[in-house]
């Protein structure tokens, strides 16, 4: 989940050279080019829930996740492909981001994050000043944090499946028509000292959870598609450094196009967390932050049960401890805590969680990104 504010543009940008004059110009161009596009292409009327979809009971999950498969507003695979600015919500940029939690044969646990970003049909407009490859790798035994960023433009974003792969050499792609929701997943990091090598297979084992039950939702004024796949497994090798090992466990993906309305969010920033538990549950919920006042202007909490079906949470609260997060919401009885699974991690932070679901005991994985100020910390990246 990304929101673009001015003071996260000026801040992911200020440490590239540039001509002073010409910057300015491309950002207002991009600026007039959006409301351009917003004015051409007003907001259509799909954000209400699909109550029919809502009300639909699972029958086989084998059956269901099948190409093409259809929910609220979304078609896959053509949803897991590039989108066109010329068709709502008109596209500017879009990403998937990738959440993965490893372990090793012997127990060691490790936490990646990624995302593959395209700006396309701004890019010439952007002149390479934005990221489009974005890695956190997380030794949590040793609590290292090993980041990563490349400004060039991927080389391909493929439309009507998913395929993308980057100008580093990283990518992600499907495994083909005849073979739903599974996927090959490359990523390789060189630092001076450190290098590591993530090569996987992912197979989708339940329902993605359609945001909004349509697909698109308003974070708080911008249009934006959206959906995760909340319980994806996870199979491959790790090799750090040249030593090469089998690793096992759960992703999450992300996936977001955002429209050309999204430049409505510029005053907006936000935190976010996923949660995967042992129960076979999953839930997604942030926070959108108005930057002009300091206040909360948007939360979201939506659970994909372990059924496939998805609820949305109307009231909860999340308070902050001194070690993490206290999540508690009466409506589904949800009382968790979310803990940060080792120190010295950064925006994105692999975490530990632990509670109680209608008095039973719960444990899982999660992810916070916190990204109050995301442009002035990925500006720190290599």
């Amino acid at each position: 989940m990304i929101i673009l504010s001015k003071q996260t543009i000026y801040e992911m940008t200020s440490n590239i050279p540039k001509k002073p004059f010409y910057a300015m110009t491309n950002y207002l161009y991009l600026i007039l080019l959006i409301f351009t596009l917003n004015f051409l292409f007003p907001q259509q009327n799909i954000f209400c829930e699909d109550t029919q979809l809502l009300k639909a009971e699972l029958t086989s999950k084998q059956a269901l996740l099948t190409y093409p498969y259809n929910k609220g507003k979304l078609s896959f695979p053509r949803d897991e492909g590039i989108h066109s600015p010329t068709e709502f919500p008109y596209t500017i940029m879009e990403w998937f981001a990738f959440y993965s939690h490893l372990t090793t044969e012997d127990g060691r646990k490790y936490f990646l994050f990624s995302t593959f970003i395209t700006y396309d049909p701004i890019e010439a407009i952007l002149m390479g000043q934005f990221p489009h490859v974005i890695t956190t790798f997380v030794d949590i035994k040793n609590s290292k944090t090993y980041s990563y960023r490349c400004q060039k433009k991927l080389l391909r974003f493929a439309k009507g499946h998913a395929d993308i792969k980057a100008a580093d050499g990283n990518y992600f792609k499907w495994k083909g028509e005849h073979m739903p929701f599974q996927y090959e997943y490359y990523i390789n990091v060189k630092n001076p000292h450190f290098e590591y090598t993530v090569d996987l297979d992912l197979l989708m084992i339940k329902p993605p959870l359609i945001i909004n039950g349509t697909g698109y939702i308003k974070e708080p004024k911008g249009t934006s598609g959206y959906y995760s796949q909340t319980r994806v497994k996870t199979e491959g090798f790790l090799t750090i450094n040249g030593v090469k090992e089998k690793v096992k466990g759960i992703q999450w993906i992300d996936r977001q196009w955002l429209g050309a309305s999204f430049v409505m969010n510029m005053n907006y920033s936000y935190q976010w967390w996923s949660i995967q538990l042992d129960n076979n549950e999953e839930a997604i919920m942030f926070k959108i932050w108005d930057k002009t006042t300091d206040t909360v202007a948007m939360t979201l909490l939506e659970i994909n049960h372990a059924n496939g079906k998805r609820e949305k949470v109307e009231k909860f609260t999340l308070k902050e401890l001194s070690t993490g997060w206290q999540l508690s919401a009466p409506q589904v009885d949800w009382n968790l805590k979310i803990i940060p699974a080792c120190k010295n991690q950064k925006i994105w932070k692999a975490c530990t969680i632990s509670g109680t679901i209608n008095n039973k005991a719960v444990k899982g994985v999660g992810v916070a990104e916190l990204a109050k100020n995301i442009g002035k910390d990925l500006a720190k990246f290599h």
